[in-house]
Order: structure tokens, then C-alpha cells, then sequence
């Protein structure tokens, strides 16, 4: 398939008066590498051999008769055709797809899904709602990988990330749409309380016994949210670091330390007497159910129907 792109008739741009034909597909290999940075990148994005990329780009500039990327054995760049090319071809290509996505909305969702979900409860919390979305739509492969830790969005060739987090997320080259929030809550032991006695202040915990995050939710699980909805980082000590909240809960329930949880998860050993919750000025942040993806101007059909048959359902 070809399509037209208008160049300029200007010295230090591509082409002439006449309008050139460009090979829609030379140009979809020529914009993924254009924004990897590399032809190994690309063919990883694209599914297709690095050697297929190299003759795509040189077929390109035979085609425009100009060098679109000067490269070396250890790295490459854009020439200023390359950019030019780039940023009319990039607009191209978001208009007609936008046009596609638009006219094929009433179709069966096809192609491949691929996303991620939280290790830890995320199979338990979604594992019916993506057996009945691929029940759904039989047409679609649906490729599902479970990671504790969230993974690049794009560099993993991932179309969804689905990942706890509390907080503001920090990457923001990323989109994000929060699909689930719990309410979170400080807990302790009486067997531990009747050791510190009951803190009153959030300041106060980075002088007592915490559980902390190892890695996961970025090793900063002490958010607090002030009246005016701004986040406070509390920073602690903490001899148990672990990645899991039925852990976490386990070490509270022995006395280990302090710990923030989701509500739901402990409100039955609260409601017991096991536990019980602390009261501050400030609320902990809660635990939010992420949805992320890589930024653009629209989502793929299959990421905006499952993200919206996710919210309905979940």
C-alpha cells in the first residue's frame, strides 16, 4: 500500500515539486526506528529481522533518492531528510490509523494482545474477567505474563501493564488510567503497641519497627495523603523488607513492626482483635490498580475494549 506525503521543494528537504509515493510499510519500519534509536530495537518491536529493517531503510532512501540515517557499526542518527520525513510521516500514519480504528470499530477485535499482570493477587483478581474477554473475542490472541515488578512498556514489546502502585507514577512518558482504588490502612499488633505505645504523628513511625517494601511499589510504601490531597514521604528503617502484602500481614500479626495494607486485606483480622488500625492526621495513600501503556494520541481497539470491559466488570 502507498501513501502520499507532500515534501517541500526547499535545498535542505526531501524531494521536488512533484509529489513522491512512499511504500506505507517502508515508512512504518523507517518511523519504528526512527524512534528506538536502533534497527535491533525496531525488528524487536516490528517482529520482523533485523536484516529486514536494513533493507527496508535502504530501499527507502533508493526510493527518495536521499540518505534518511547516517549510521555506524555502534550507532545512528537522523539526517535532517530523516527528520523531516519522521515528522510528517509519524502525523500521516496517527491520522490514517485514527481513520482505520474509526471505521472498523463495529469488526472483531484481531492481532495479538499483550499484557501483564501483577503477580501477586493480580491472577486471582483478574483471572476470570480475561478468560471471558478472550471467550469474547475468539478472534484475538490474548498473550498474559504475570511479573511482581512492572516492566517497559515499550522496550518488552508490551501493549498493557496492569501493576499496584501508590502514589504519582513517576514515568511520565507513559499514559495511565487507574482502574481500581482500595483504601489503605496503618496496622499493627497489640502485642507490638504494648512495646511503643500508640503513634499519634506519621514522623513518629520513621522511630519505630516498619514493614517495608523490598522492591515492589517502587520500595516507597509510606505515602500519606495530607487535607490538601499532597502526597508525604515517610522514610523508615526497616529490618523485614518484602514484596508481598500476605507477608507483610503475617509479620504485623507477629509483632514485627508496623505496617500499611490494604484494608480489605486485614479488615477481617481488625474486625478479630489480631490487629488493629492506626489513626493519623494524614490518610495513607491508597492502592491503586494501574492500567499503562505507551503514550499516544488513541489506544488499539483491543486496549480500549479490554480496559473498558475490565472497569465494567472488576
Amino acid at each position: 500500500m502507498d501513501v502520499t506525503l507532500p515534501i517541500s521543494n526547499n535545498k535542505n528537504m526531501i524531494g521536488s515539486d512533484n509529489v513522491m509515493q512512499i511504500d506505507l510499510n517502508l515508512l512504518r519500519i523507517f518511523l519504528a526506528v526512527a524512534e528506538q534509536g536502533q534497527f535491533v530495537g525496531a525488528a524487536r518491536q516490528l517482529s520482523i529481522p533485523t536484516s529486514n529493517i536494513s533493507r527496508a531503510i535502504k530501499q527507502l532512501e533508493q526510493q527518495l533518492s536521499c540518505k534518511l540515517i547516517d549510521r555506524t557499526t555502534r550507532q545512528m542518527r537522523l539526517t535532517e531528510q530523516g527528520k523531516t520525513l519522521y515528522q510528517q510521516g509519524k502525523k500521516t500514519l496517527t491520522e490514517l490509523d485514527n481513520t482505520v480504528c474509526q471505521i472498523t470499530s463495529h469488526g472483531p477485535l484481531t492481532g495479538t494482545f499483550r499484557l501483564t499482570i501483577p503477580s501477586e493477587y493480580g491472577s486471582e483478581l483478574l483471572a476470570d474477567i480475561l478468560a471471558n474477554f478472550a471467550a469474547l473475542h475468539p478472534k484475538l490472541i490474548i498473550q498474559c505474563d504475570t511479573q511482581l515488578m512492572p516492566r517497559n512498556v515499550i522496550n518488552d514489546d508490551i501493549d498493557l501493564l496492569l501493576t499496584f502502585h501508590r502514589g504519582n507514577l513517576s514515568d511520565s512518558s507513559y499514559h495511565s488510567r487507574v482502574i481500581k482504588t482500595w483504601r489503605s490502612v496503618v496496622v499493627a499488633s497489640d502485642k507490638l503497641l504494648t512495646k511503643t505505645g500508640i503513634p499519634t504523628e506519621i514522623e513518629q513511625l520513621s522511630q519505630l519497627p516498619c514493614i517495608s517494601s523490598l522492591s515492589a511499589l517502587e520500595g516507597q510504601p509510606w505515602i500519606f495523603i495530607d487535607k490538601n490531597k499532597q502526597p508525604i514521604k515517610i522514610n523508615i528503617n526497616s529490618r523485614y523488607r518484602v514484596n508481598s502484602a500476605i507477608l507483610a500481614k503475617s509479620g504485623v500479626l507477629q509483632g514485627l513492626g508496623f505496617a500499611i495494607l490494604a484494608e480489605h486485606c486485614c479488615i477481617d483480622a481488625i474486625k478479630a482483635g489480631k490487629l488493629r488500625a492506626i489513626d493519623f492526621p494524614q490518610q495513607p495513600a491508597s492502592i491503586d490498580l494501574l492500567a499503562i501503556y505507551a503514550s499516544r494520541s488513541s489506544l488499539s481497539r483491543n486496549i480500549e475494549h479490554f480496559l473498558d470491559y475490565l472497569s465494567d466488570h472488576l
